[in-house]
């Protein structure tokens, strides 16, 4: 039936979930040239618990898997079974992300593409309502002589796919397995045209659900890849799984490059508000760090929460963050590596000494043991060797051009004290942004990018003002 070898894969579990539960049977049978090569069985020690519902799911006691072999003990074994082969499996996705887990558990990365069965089912007998393996059994007499358990499960499956090769004309089945493996990442055959017709070069792409809700806002290098991917992998998490099966309009926006797919993400992102970009859903306000002199003449840092930043106060800047429990990771390192003193860098509230003085780390600054002069110094040290926040290196407003020969998009940016001031496309004028305000992101993002840049981006300066 297929061209290329397969394995047929049935796996007993101690779960649902292919990140978290473990496998507790396994069951591979190799097929080249439509003939059985290979078998492979064997229970596996899951080296967790195992509750009574799957022992009385399967037949399968603690007992039994206290004996048997783990799947670190057999990996080379199943993996060599499995490689170069098509994964085949009743609801494919299942066995395969557990066996990508295991592996991964190993340190191995394990990748194939999957022929799911019960969308197979689903495309040659339209007619029937349920394609589930008990089905199946049921409905062509397939012998199974123990249900749920892996080597018979897979045997199942074997025969099945010998009555496909005896009722179907072998071009029928060719063009079905062919629309399968090429869109195995979903059975959702809307979507596939949708993803079929994404571009392959940087953009942004957006999810929506059936009543037009933002659900997710992405970008990336190629736009269909990574669309891909989110089906593909949605297995690794309960909150994955749950955005891809919501999903019923892909849209997307092509960048010319790398920069605009940032930018317009962290536009969209607060624009749209996404439910599944929860994690990236800015606020306006953040957390200035800046330096301070003290009432005692100690310099420190202080912190200080707001919603927007005058460009004059960027000398004296050190960074911006997003909440307070990140400024204080920093200060904390600084604090240890300069020996600077905790209370006075305000990380610790007491009348005493600080804790550090204590253990010999502080030099006494806290308690006046040590001269301000010889402090300041140190602090001086600490600030420029670890400034956050980069001072805007030109001396007015800079273009930003990225341009995509390929599929001869170009693509403009206005910048000016790592404010985003426009853009434009191509030939069009320059779109010149109403209001603007100092963003944490678009800070991070364009400083990156000048860091960072590569031969094909171009910083031009402008006399624009």
């Amino acid at each position: 039936m297929l061209e290329k070898p397969f394995t047929i894969v049935d796996v007993e579990t101690t779960g649902m979930h292919g990140w978290f539960d473990r496998i507790i049977e396994i069951a591979l049978i190799r097929v080249e040239k439509n003939k059985i090569i290979n078998e492979f069985k064997t229970l596996i020690n899951p080296q967790t618990f195992v509750s009574p519902f799957i022992e009385q799911f399967t037949g399968i006691s603690s007992d039994e898997l206290n004996d048997a072999p783990t799947f670190s003990d057999m990996k080379d074994e199943i993996y060599e079974i499995l490689s170069d082969a098509i994964l085949v499996a009743h609801n494919a996705r299942f066995d395969y992300s557990f066996l990508k887990g295991e592996f991964k558990r190993q340190g191995i990365s394990y990748t194939a593409k999957t022929l799911c069965t019960v969308k197979l089912s689903r495309r040659l007998y339209p007619q029937y309502r349920t394609h589930s393996l008990s089905a199946l059994i049921e409905r062509f007499h397939i012998t199974c002589k123990n249900r749920h358990r892996a080597y018979d499960d897979a045997l199942v499956l074997w025969k099945f796919i010998q009555r496909i090769r005896k009722e179907f004309p072998e071009n029928e089945v060719q063009e079905i397995l062919k629309t399968l493996l090429k869109s195995n990442y979903s059975g959702d055959q809307k979507i596939v045209k949708q993803i079929e017709n994404l571009p392959e070069s940087p953009g942004v792409y957006i999810f929506y659900d059936e009543q037009n809700v933002p659900l997710y806002v992405g970008k990336s290098k190629n736009i269909k890849d990574r669309v891909i991917a989110h089906f593909s992998n949605d297995y690794e998490s309960t909150r994955q799984l749950e955005m891809t099966k919501s999903i019923a309009r892909i849209d997307h926006i092509q960048t010319a490059g790398e920069l605009g797919a940032l930018l317009e993400e962290s536009h969209l992102i607060k624009e749209l508000l996404p439910v599944f970009n929860k994690a990236l859903r800015q606020k306006k306000q953040f957390v200035a760090v800046t330096k301070d002199k003290l009432k005692n003449g100690y310099l420190s840092f202080r912190e200080e929460v707001i919603d927007r930043i005058d460009t004059a106060d960027f000398e004296n800047l050190f960074g911006v963050f997003k909440n307070k429990r990140s400024a204080k990771e920093v200060i904390r390192h600084i604090a240890k590596k300069y020996s600077l003193c905790p209370k006075l860098l305000g990380l610790e509230k007491t009348k005493s000494s600080c804790f550090n003085y204590k253990l010999g780390i502080c030099k006494g600054a806290c308690v006046g043991k040590e001269k301000k002069e010889r402090y300041n110094a140190r602090f001086t040290l600490a600030y420029v060797e670890n400034k956050q926040f980069r001072p805007w290196p030109f001396s007015g407003p800079i273009e930003i051009i990225e341009k995509n020969e390929e599929e001869e998009l170009f693509e403009s940016f206005l910048v000016n004290n790592w404010c985003l001031l426009g853009n434009r496309k191509g030939g069009e004028e320059l779109n010149n942004y109403e209001e603007v305000d100092f963003d944490v992101d678009t800070y991070k993002i364009i400083s990156s990018f000048l860091k960072n840049r590569t031969p094909n981006y171009h910083v031009l300066p402008t006399n624009l003002a």
